[in-house]
């Protein structure tokens, strides 16, 4: 099959762009977590664990940028790594990223990059570094209910806009989360939420609490 060159691809454009790595990571980790309470019950000596949710898991990898070869700096690649944890002007956010490697593929974004410059030319440019990265799994909340209606029955349920109401409100209400009023507006093809009619019929997409 031959060497695999490992990549990082900002999967936020259209089309994707991939940065290659020059060097393979020598080992990456992934972890991995649940998220539990704890219910005190009086008489028992330990409380009672609930599980509430899984974790996003979380890939830690370092990549080694070397331009001692050619005397090139290693600016160019340094500054495509940074726009993973800088905020897109369109997206108003980090971009998406999916880091690839032969069969390894790993979907998230990037939540911490720490640069440590090794070697240097004689104008002060850096011609070797380091690079760890922290890349936090992510999935949009409109795929992962996607996903969930494919394997739960429908409860997605029927209600009328009341004047004064926002869908940023309807989404805290439903959801527990205003964030998620544009699954509602995708859900009933609303392109200007600000201008909803009081008495207009919404389609409400499943209760998330009770899944």
């Amino acid at each position: 099959m031959g060497l695999q060159k490992a990549k990082i691809v900002n999967v936020s454009v259209d089309p994707e762009v991939a940065i290659d790595v020059l060097f393979n990571p020598t080992e990456y980790g992934i972890n991995r977590g649940a998220n539990y309470t704890e219910m005190l019950v009086p008489g028992l000596r330990t409380p009672i664990l609930q599980f509430i949710r899984g974790e996003a898991q979380t890939v830690d990898l370092e990549l080694f940028l070397d331009g001692t070869n050619k005397r090139q700096p290693v600016e160019a690649d340094l500054d495509k790594l940074r726009k993973f944890v800088n905020i897109d002007g369109e997206l108003h956010a980090p971009p998406v990223c999916r880091f690839e490697w032969g069969a390894v593929q790993f979907r998230g974004v990037v939540t911490s990059l720490k640069e440590k410059f090794q070697l240097f030319a004689e104008d002060g440019r850096v011609l070797r570094a380091r690079v760890t990265l922290s890349i936090k799994s992510y999935e949009s909340a409109e795929v992962q209910l996607r996903e969930l209606r494919r394997s739960s029955p429908d409860r997605t349920r029927v209600r009328v806009f009341r004047e004064g109401e926002t869908l940023a409100q309807i989404a805290n209400e439903t959801y527990g989360d205003p964030r998620l009023w544009r699954l509602i507006a995708s859900d009933n093809g609303i392109e200007r939420p600000r201008f909803v009619r009081p008495g207009t019929p919404l389609r409400i997409p499943i209760d998330l609490r009770r899944s």
